[in-house]
């Protein structure tokens, strides 16, 4: 379920967590990208937290990427009729999950548990079962697209933490986190 968070609020965490939304400009060569421009996101770590970078499809051969953490290619979508609804790309979140499997830092893990959270409610990632153990609850994760069954301990998280989390995946992957609940399964 999606939480409810005033933009101010939304602001705020997406500064605490030091995450910003797509900067539309090209990281290599610091021209603006237009819109309807393809364009290439890619993650950076920096400490416990990532950095989004934007680059340009004509720049994107020549950047090294050595030290990306993922990267994906976008086409933003441009509105004729005022803004352009964000839409929520699942299959970069799912290559984000992915890339999250080996983790063992407790704020990357809470990542890897609210994407895992959004991910089942878009019925894209089943959730077949709950169990608790000494470590705590495991969610029982169905994979559609390889079939194979994973678990995944949660992290011991408020309320509060779990809501900052999915504003910081929002801001990283461009979408509005009151939609990620709502929006239609891929097709």
């Amino acid at each position: 379920m999606p939480y409810p968070i005033a933009k101010e609020t939304r602001d705020q965490m997406a500064e605490q967590w030091r995450i910003g939304r797509g900067s539309r400009t090209c990281a290599a060569t610091g021209e603006g990208i237009a819109p309807g421009e393809t364009f290439y996101s890619a993650l950076v770590e920096r400490g416990d937290d990532f950095e989004r970078r934007d680059y340009a499809a004509a720049a994107w051969p020549d950047v090294d990427k050595t030290g990306f953490f993922s990267y994906w290619k976008n086409k933003p979508r441009s509105g004729k009729d005022g803004p352009a609804k964000r839409k929520i790309d699942y299959d970069r979140l799912l290559a984000f999950y992915d890339d999250l499997a080996p983790v063992t830092e407790p704020r990357r893990l809470l990542f890897r548990y609210v994407l895992a959270l959004i991910l089942a409610r878009r019925r894209i990632l089943r959730l077949d079962a709950t169990r608790r153990t000494p470590e705590g609850e495991v969610l029982v994760l169905y994979d559609k697209r390889t079939r194979e069954t994973t678990e995944l301990c949660a992290p011991e998280a408020t309320a509060e933490e779990l809501r900052e989390t999915e504003t910081a995946l929002a801001n990283l992957f461009d979408y509005d986190a009151d939609s990620a609940g709502n929006a239609p399964p891929p097709a």
